[in-house]
């Protein structure tokens, strides 16, 4: 059971921070992810996104949601090592190199717009050196 949900939190947690990185390349598609009524409670709108501006808003309401992904990550840390050692690896390694997506989009100063947030090759080796 708590493998299970240990699991699904670390499926939403990865989720949650592809559509958080993504925001920009979205918005050129035409498509939003993110959720509206959040977005509305932080006066923001459809075409705030689409302007792809960086604003105090919009960097309070990228806060809230990287804090929501890493509690996700956060549940998900504590299964893992409920996981078999066979099985724990890469799943360790998602949480390490995916959390660190959050970390890239706020050194990026939340400007998930034009600025993709990405971990490069040699802090991935180092984040993996355990």
């Amino acid at each position: 059971e708590s493998v299970y949900s240990a699991a699904l939190a670390l499926g939403i947690a990865n989720q949650l921070t592809n559509i958080l990185r993504d925001v920009g390349e979205d918005a050129r598609r035409g498509r939003i992810y993110l959720p509206q009524d959040e977005l509305a409670e932080a006066g923001l709108s459809d075409e705030d996104i689409f302007n792809g501006v960086v604003t105090n808003k919009w960097r309070s309401f990228m806060k809230r949601q990287i804090k929501r992904a890493r509690m996700f990550f956060e549940e998900a840390e504590r299964g893992v090592t409920e996981l078999s050692q066979a099985s724990r690896w890469p799943v360790w390694a998602s949480l390490l190199l995916y959390r660190q997506i959050l970390d890239e989009i706020e050194a990026n100063d939340y400007n998930n717009f034009t600025k993709r947030a990405y971990v490069g090759k040699a802090k991935k080796l180092l984040a993996l050196q355990l």
